[in-house]
């Protein structure tokens, strides 16, 4: 088995102490709702304090402290890098799972429970590789910084909005390496990591339809506000919204899709939608990796009309729907992509968008995708390296928007399991991490900082 240089005592040894970090948060229920995050950062103080290394805890409330914790640097100008992960994780439904949610059990060569992937086993690789710089005597001539942040799931801003706001000058860096980016692809010997240094913009809205009430008896064909909902969420599902000729799928497609003609239709705003109709038939899953880059996405997920009596037809409904935006695209190309995709409704709407956010970028070509790829590859020898664009939301967003200087990526290294195979465990029943994967985590977080800040 290939250690990456450690001997087997040493490899045994960092597995030994990143696998009972990682179960020591797990057991630390830090569903979100409610959060209750300290009792994670917590874990993480006592075991700075055990390492010799010092840890603020810090937070709006005092049940929803972030972890924060630094290691100085020797050179004044020198860069600094930021390793970030959250603490909060997604509700879990015990009765579902193979082994308790929140046990931290370590069995079949998996840490198991909710955050294993996300992103409770990145903080723990990163906290372990701060600390062993930290007792290995290295002096950096750049300073290293380590973050555990509360309300990632469901960003009620205790979390890195309040510090951005309040203690930025904690978070302050050069460069992040925050979670996500943890596409792992495997073709044939190939091994594809997709470092996300950018993300969509989010222009969720509200539609809400006006109808004529009546007695539920007395079936309204016409002016039913329910069924025009019905009708407004069909059109939301079966609408198709224009590519964008600001498309960011190309370095994916180039890289992962070998017939060249499909590629150059994928590439090609006027065809891309038939090619990746054809590309779902022969790999759905990367397909689904590539529609949210050619352009806004819409997905309808609350539906609400009426009140609690079965016999009152409402005057009203309500569809809220999840909206995606390229970087190139503004809340005015929303508005006249839903007039296309609500045309055929015969009922009178109106728009409500709900607390948008612009997407941003870092570039593609810097010092930290130069160390990321070097670090990797000593690592993985036949890994590529392949920068892309993530749908969702991440907290680098909030950094690039505070600090416009900042270089921040979102990634984690996998190797013995793919994205399409952790993929269904994140937010999912199961979830748990191969403890080889853990360990390679750490290495990597450990290499990179001392590459990236010597």
């Amino acid at each position: 088995m290939e250690t990456w240089g450690l001997t087997d005592r040493e490899y045994a040894d960092l597995e030994e102490e990143v696998v009972d970090l990682l179960a020591k948060l797990i057991r630390a229920d830090t569903s979100n709702p409610p959060g209750n995050e300290t009792a994670a950062a917590q874990v993480l103080e006592e075991y700075f304090h055990d390492k010799g290394v010092e840890a603020t805890l810090i937070g709006e409330l005092p049940e929803r402290r972030n972890c924060i914790a630094r290691l100085p640097g020797r050179a004044e100008r020198a860069p600094s890098l930021l390793m970030m992960g959250h603490l909060d994780v997604v509700p879990a439904e015990a009765e579902e799972w193979t082994h308790p949610p929140f046990s931290g059990l370590e069995r079949d060569g998996y840490v198991w429970g909710r955050g294993a992937l996300d992103t409770k086993n990145q903080v723990a690789a990163q906290a372990v590789a701060l600390a062993r710089l930290a007792r290995q005597g290295h002096r950096l001539r750049g300073t290293l910084i380590f973050a555990a942040t509360a309300d990632e799931e469901a960003g009620d801003h205790n979390g890195v909005g309040w510090l951005l706001e309040h203690h930025p000058d904690l978070v302050r860096s050069d460069f992040l390496i925050n979670e996500g980016g943890m596409e792992m692809l495997r073709i044939g010997e190939r091994r594809i990591y997709t470092p996300n240094v950018g993300e969509k913009g989010t222009a969720q809205f509200r539609i809400t339809l006006r109808g004529r009430a009546g007695h539920g008896a007395t079936p309204l064909h016409t002016g039913n506000a329910v069924t025009a909902a019905a009708r407004v969420v069909t059109a939301f599902a079966e609408y198709e919204p224009e590519v964008s000729a600001q498309q960011l799928s190309q370095p994916l497609v180039d890289a992962v899709v070998a017939d060249a003609g499909l590629g150059a239709r994928l590439k090609d705003p006027t065809a891309a939608r038939a090619a990746l109709r054809e590309l779902a038939t022969i790999d759905p899953g990367m397909a689904e990796m590539i529609e949210p880059l050619l352009g806004l996405t819409f997905s309808p997920t609350i539906v609400r009309a009426g009140g609690e009596s079965v016999n009152i037809i409402p005057s009203h409904a309500e569809v809220t729907v999840d909206c995606r935006t390229l970087l190139s695209q503004s809340l005015d190309d929303v508005r006249r992509e839903v007039e296309r995709a609500l045309a055929d409704v015969d009922a009178p709407w109106e728009i409500e968008f709900l607390d948008p956010t612009p997407g941003n970028e870092s570039p593609a070509d810097t010092p930290l995708r130069d160390t990321l790829e070097a670090t990797l590859r000593e690592l993985v020898p036949n890994a590529e390296v392949v920068c892309t664009h993530s749908g969702g939301y991440t907290d680098a967003q909030g950094f690039r928007a505070a600090f416009p200087g900042i270089v921040a990526y979102d990634f984690c290294p996998y190797l013995e399991e793919d994205g399409p195979t952790i993929d269904p465990r994140i937010h999912g029943v199961d979830e748990r991490i191969a403890v080889r994967d853990l360990v390679l985590q750490t290495v990597f977080s450990e290499r990179l900082a001392r590459r990236l800040l010597a």
